[in-house]
């Protein structure tokens, strides 16, 4: 059975205006890359608690903590469908995989699918080799299940075609390819070429960190349309600011380092005084020999 498809879905990530050295070009201003290297995974841990752990590093570092880049007057690069189109949000872009026009109330209910999927990301978002998990598009299939790592194969399934646009600040992008057919471009700033009819913006809170939640709140309301939480999606927004917990566990950890320091210092046993030469006395009746004399006695 064919599935009619129509229109065009914007996908935007705000990862992609969080520029990680690790994971792109260097930026001296952000920091050593080591500080980015991080664990990544949609779970409660890395989205809600690990920040102020993170945000530490960077206060011992001294270096002020990393923002999103890039952001303002986004939307202006872009026209509409519509006078009031409609945006949908949340956490993960795993749900961009189940909306099509329906959701949005687009055209009529026989329209199950996209035309065209233009993904804004650091990701490809379009699968990714695992070692239990699907190495190919056909091994995904099987398995009938879809992730924020490979919703864009749901798309390609009904037979949308995809395009994706990575971040200036990463231009060389994932390090392993998609596992279907994706348009690749490198953003150049410019203003898109076609009219979009919806828009989906997910937050990443696994990958932009907590302290950006106010940008993204700005990205959200600069929107010329209407903005709407999907309905159904799990949803804790601004977080709570990491940088109190942050400068207080710094300054807990500058304290024990001054002390142990200083524990040392006092406790350095004294150094010994260097040893002073000495010279045996020579009693007046021992004479040391000449050279004649010490030469001459023979070797016994």
């Amino acid at each position: 059975m064919s599935v009619e498809r129509r229109g065009r879905l914007l996908v935007v990530d705000f990862d992609f205006f969080f520029h990680n050295p690790f994971e792109g070009l260097a930026a001296p201003h952000r920091g050593d890359a080591g500080l980015y290297d991080w664990a990544h995974a949609e779970n409660h841990l890395l989205r809600e608690v690990i920040w102020p752990i993170r945000a530490e590093e960077f206060v011992r570092a001294g270096i002020e903590l990393p923002r999103c880049e890039g952001y303002e007057n986004f939307w202006e690069r872009f026209t509409f469908t519509s006078d009031d189109p409609l945006l949908f949000y949340a956490d993960s872009n795993l749900h961009a995989g189940r909306l099509g026009p329906r959701d949005y109330a687009l055209f009529d209910l026989q329209i199950a699918a996209w035309q065209d999927v233009h993904l804004f990301d650091a990701h490809h978002d379009s699968g990714y080799p695992h070692t239990y998990g699907p190495a190919s598009f056909e091994e995904w299939a099987e398995a009938g299940e879809f992730s924020c790592e490979d919703w864009m194969l749901v798309h390609h399934a009904n037979g949308s075609r995809l395009a994706l646009t990575y971040p200036s600040w990463r231009p060389n992008g994932d390090s392993h390819p998609p596992m279907i057919p994706v348009h690749m471009s490198v953003d150049d700033g410019g203003a898109a070429a076609v009219p979009f009819d919806a828009v989906f913006l997910c937050r990443s809170g696994s990958w932009v960190p907590s302290w950006c939640d106010e940008q993204f709140t700005q990205l959200l309301t600069a929107f010329p349309g209407r903005a709407q939480l999907l309905p159904g999606s799990p949803w804790a927004h601004p977080r709570e600011d990491p940088l109190p917990h942050a400068r207080r566990m710094a300054g807990i950890f500058t304290e024990l380092r001054d002390r142990l320091e200083a524990q040392a210092r006092s406790t350095k046993p004294p150094s010994a005084p260097a040893p002073q030469p000495t010279t045996a006395a020579v009693r007046p009746h021992e004479h040391p020999p000449r050279s004649e004399q010490a030469r001459a006695r023979p070797r016994r």
